[in-house]
């Protein structure tokens, strides 16, 4: 996979170089031309897993209580019963959204008496989400209020 994510990257040294070698333009448009013909050559099997991978890890993003969660916990440990709270979702609903975002590796938990804490674990998916919120804000905000306020919180991270 390193291999692969150095060849779409460009002159990415390693991969801590990745942000960097993506920043300008999207590293899946350096697809492999065909010298015969001069048209893109088709997209590999491993290109066509990182596909799947990216799909996958997007589809987190794809429901709001997930992401009320993600916002609420992505800077300290909350318990299920302070999420539940936040995001005024029931706790049954709730906790499922905990056990997917858990199971796909982007929460911790820890149990601590007879509460389960939780907090992020993917401090890279935050920024993205963060990034996603900033862009939507932009788009359906016309005073650009709440848009200085998410640039702050990126700025932050």
């Amino acid at each position: 996979m390193e291999t692969l994510i150095r060849t779409f990257s460009g002159d990415a040294s390693d991969l801590s170089d990745l942000s960097e070698a993506m920043s300008d333009e999207c590293p899946v448009s350096i697809v492999p031309i065909n010298k015969q013909t001069g048209r893109p050559e088709t997209l590999s099997p491993e290109l066509a897993k990182v596909f799947n991978a990216v799909a996958r890890y997007f589809s987190l993003l794809s429901d709001p209580t997930r992401l009320k969660i993600l916002h609420f916990a992505c800077r300290d440990q909350r318990s299920v019963s302070e999420i539940v709270e936040a995001t005024q979702a029931t706790q049954t609903n709730v906790s499922r959204h905990l056990a997917l975002l858990h199971q796909a590796g982007l929460m911790r938990r820890q149990r601590v008496g007879k509460r389960v804490l939780y907090w992020t674990r993917d401090p890279d998916f935050i920024k993205t989400c963060c990034h996603a919120c900033a862009h939507m804000v932009h788009r359906i905000e016309s005073d650009g209020t709440l848009q200085e306020k998410w640039l702050e919180r990126l700025e932050v991270d």
